[in-house]
C-alpha cells in the first residue's frame, strides 16, 4: 500500500439518509467508501475486505453500535480497527464512557458537523495507511534479513570449499614432497629440486591464505572505491590461476618422481 492508495471506510447507519449524508462528507477524502444498513451486514463486510475506519451508529435494531463493537473487538483482525459512534440518542456521559470501553476510538454527537467529521475520519484513515506501510516495510526487511543470512551461509561454504580444496590440497602436496626428500633412495640434486618444489608450494599456500583474507573485506574498497576494487578483483583471480597451475605442476613431477623411485 502506498500514499496514493485508498483504504476503505465502513459506514454503517440503519437509515439511508444518513447514509447518504456521510457519503457526501467523506466524498471529498477520497477514499472508498461502503455502505452497511445493519450491522449483519456490517460483520459480512467486516470479514471480507480491511477497513481503516468504522463509523458506526450506535442506536440501531437487531444489533445495536455497542454490540457491533464490543463483536469487532473480539475478533483478532480487528484489534487496531477504528471505530467512530454517531449518535442522536445517546449523548449522556455514562453512553459516552461505554462507547469508548467498548473499544471506540471517539464519540460524535448528532448533528454532524462536516468538517470535523471529515478531519477525525482523514486522520484514523493516514493511520491505517501508514500502519499498512510499515508492516510492508518490515516484510520486505524480514526478508532482506533472510537473503543475506542465505548469502552469508553460502560465502562460508565457498570458502571452507576453497580452504579444502585449495589450501588443503597444497599443504599435502607439501607434506609428501618433504617425506620424499628424507628418502636415501634420491640424490643430493633430486632432494633439492624437492625442496625449491616444497618452497613454491607453500608460497602458493601463503599467497591463497592472503587471497582469501583480501577478498573477505579488500582494503581497496575502503582506500579508492569499488571499481579499482573490481580491477584489483579480477587481476588477483587471473594470478590465482596461474599460481595453482604450478602448484599443480609441482604436484605431477613430485608424483612422478616417487613411482620412478
Amino acid at each position: 500500500m502506498t500514499e496514493k492508495e485508498t483504504v476503505n471506510i465502513l459506514m454503517v447507519d440503519d437509515q439511508p439518509a444518513k447514509l447518504l449524508s456521510y457519503e457526501v462528507i467523506l466524498g471529498e477524502l477520497g477514499e472508498n467508501l461502503v455502505k452497511a444498513s445493519s450491522g449483519k451486514q456490517a460483520l459480512e463486510l467486516l470479514l471480507k475486505n480491511d477497513f481503516a475506519v468504522v463509523l458506526m451508529d450506535v442506536s440501531m435494531p437487531e444489533i445495536d453500535g455497542f454490540e457491533m463493537a464490543d463483536i469487532i473487538r473480539q475478533h483478532p483482525r480487528f484489534q487496531k480497527t477504528a471505530i467512530i459512534f454517531i449518535s442522536a440518542v445517546h449523548l449522556t456521559d455514562l453512553d459516552r464512557v461505554r462507547g469508548y470501553r467498548q473499544g471506540a476510538v471517539d464519540y460524535i454527537s448528532v448533528p454532524v458537523v462536516p468538517e470535523l467529521l471529515r478531519a477525525k475520519v482523514s486522520v484514523f484513515a493516514e493511520l491505517h495507511r501508514k500502519s499498512h506501510q510499515l508492516e510492508t516495510l518490515n516484510h520486505e526487511l524480514r526478508r532482506l534479513s533472510a537473503s543475506l543470512i542465505a548469502t552469508q551461509d553460502e560465502e562460508r561454504r565457498r570458502i571452507a570449499r576453497e580452504l579444502h580444496d585449495g589450501l588443503g590440497q597444497d599443504l599435502t602436496v607439501a607434506k609428501i614432497m618433504l617425506q620424499g626428500i628424507f628418502r636415501k633412495e634420491h640424490s643430493t640434486e633430486s632432494k633439492e629440486q624437492l625442496l625449491a618444489d616444497v618452497i613454491r608450494v607453500m608460497d602458493g599456500a601463503l599467497q591463497q591464505i592472503r587471497s582469501v583474507s583480501y577478498l573477505l573485506h579488500p582494503p581497496l574498497l575502503d582506500e579508492i572505491g569499488l571499481r579499482s576494487a573490481l580491477g584489483w578483483y579480477l587481476d588477483g583471480l587471473s594470478k590465482r590461476g596461474v599460481t595453482l597451475r604450478s602448484v599443480w605442476d609441482c604436484s605431477r613431477r613430485t608424483f612422478r618422481g616417487s613411482r620412478r623411485s
